[in-house]
């Protein structure tokens, strides 16, 4: 989908303490010789936090550096990849509770680790719908610290996940940036693989089954050959998107100066994103992002902020997009840097 008139106004993010991948080696909690083949050097870790006291930090940030007030949001859509509070809560409209008293629409999103971008494109669309909607806030949190679950053996995309939030403000008045096209497309069949053998109902969560994804793979095939078909299936229909998505900005991928991408901490891993689409890995933020972990939702979106705050991208340049999860969803996003914000570095 090619937009018009869809800024950023705000980008925000809240990153807690990072731990040394070191450490979690010697408490015997990330494997020592997974530690020395995947990359990782830290994780983003927030104890006790809960996720959206995290979307509404970083948004509260987004909403400062826009110049926008609370009033002015017309729409909220909160993603997240884990359970943010308790069973049948509204987790959305506790953080819209507390960025705005205005009683505007606010979902939840669950599109796996691409669903904060994923509702760019949603967002986008809902304010384009009806010329009095102006400004749509965007959150994205997770905290992946429970009892049942072990951030440094998620068994799958290179196994260390990394809390946090981030949050992105829309507008179609004013912004620094332009979101000049979007798409999204979907590899329903894949669900299948990362169902594996596991009943439908109860759902796990309700009976204290913790998630080991390495075992959900490998029950539907035999684990090497599974992800290789994810990969696979995936890596096709990204590529294509990506590239789509680059026509209907009117651009090709020479003219890409930077990519926003799911945290790695593997070369190798980024260039399987990147290669098909013509770009290299030294475009993107293999050394930032393997600090932190995979950020689950929100890795594209911190990505973005830090090349913005840190003035690696600025006037003229094209940021590339690229999201995927769970081997299903897939979203990619070209974004042009209109002028530096006050709230980027100068570059001299």
């Amino acid at each position: 989908m090619k937009t018009t008139d869809i800024r950023i106004a705000g980008l925000g993010t809240y990153i807690p303490e990072i731990v040394d991948a070191r450490k979690a080696v010697a408490l015997g909690l990330y494997d020592a010789d997974e530690y020395e083949f995947y990359g990782w050097t830290g994780a983003a870790v927030a104890g006790d936090m809960p996720a959206p006291d995290m979307a509404i930090a970083a948004a509260q940030q987004a909403m400062d550096r826009s110049g926008l007030h609370p009033h002015d949001i017309d729409f909220h859509i909160h993603a997240c990849g884990h359970e943010q509070g308790p069973e049948g809560w509204s987790p959305q409209h506790y953080i819209l509770r507390h960025l705005t008293d205005r009683d505007v629409p606010s979902f939840r999103v669950w599109q796996a680790c691409s669903g904060l971008v994923g509702s760019l494109e949603l967002a986008a669309c809902y304010l384009k719908a009806v010329p009095e909607r102006n400004a749509a806030l965007l959150t994205g949190a997770d905290n992946v610290g429970t009892p049942n679950f072990n951030r440094w053996a998620f068994g799958i995309q290179n196994g260390v996940l990394g809390d946090g939030g981030s949050a992105v403000l829309l507008s179609k008045s004013e912004g620094f940036a332009s979101l000049l096209s979007i798409n999204t497309g979907s590899t329903a069949e894949v669900e299948e693989q990362y169902r594996g053998t596991e009943p439908l109902f109860p759902p796990s969560l309700t009976v204290g089954r913790g998630m080991d994804f390495k075992e959900r793979l490998a029950a539907a095939g035999g684990l090497e050959e599974t992800v290789a078909e994810v990969v696979r299936r995936q890596g096709e229909l990204r590529t294509e998107i990506a590239l789509r998505t680059l026509a209907e900005a009117g651009l090709e991928p020479g003219d890409v100066t930077r990519v926003c991408h799911v945290f790695t901490g593997q070369e190798s891993y980024l260039k399987v994103i990147l290669d098909p689409m013509g770009l290299s890995p030294e475009q993107g933020l293999l050394d930032f992002g393997r600090n932190l972990g995979h950020m689950t939702v929100n890795d594209q979106i911190v990505g973005l902020t830090h090349l913005v705050e840190t003035g690696q991208v600025g006037p003229g340049d094209h940021v590339l997009i690229v999201a995927h999860g769970g081997g299903v969803s897939i979203t990619c996003a070209v974004v042009r840097i209109d002028e530096r914000p006050s709230w980027a570095a100068a570059v001299a």
